[in-house]
């Protein structure tokens, strides 16, 4: 064998050993493109729901304060109302007598206990 013809062969070789290290090299790099597009993709879908479940959490939160707030609002209106009228009947019926409004505010007790019986 010649020279030439041994360093023909010796550099086929060496080109094949190349191309198959280049083809293993490529088939890893696809390997890890394929897992760390897997992992973000997880990621994002974790950070997605977790961000909808805190927007949820929010608006729920945000809904029963409201819902608070205008229970309270609706309680102090009637309250306002009933002592209007209360105030407005005992001026009618008591004016400016000390026993009659003794005796209203007595009754304006019992009436209220009544009352707070019934919510409880």
């Amino acid at each position: 064998m010649s020279t030439q013809a041994l360093l023909d062969k010796i550099s086929d070789a060496t080109n094949e050993q190349v191309l198959a290290i280049q083809a293993d090299a490529a088939e890893q790099v696809q390997a890890i493109e394929t897992d760390a597009a897997q992992q973000v993709q997880a990621i994002e879908t974790q950070a997605a729901s977790a961000s909808e479940k805190a927007a949820a959490q929010i608006t729920r939160a945000t809904l029963a304060k409201a819902r608070q707030t205008g229970k309270l609002i609706v309680q102090t209106a009637r309250r306002e109302a009933f002592d209007a009228i209360l105030a407005a009947a005992k001026q009618a019926v008591v004016g400016a007598d000390a026993a009659q409004a003794q005796a209203w505010a007595d009754k304006r007790a019992d009436l209220e206990m009544h009352l707070a019986k019934q919510i409880d």
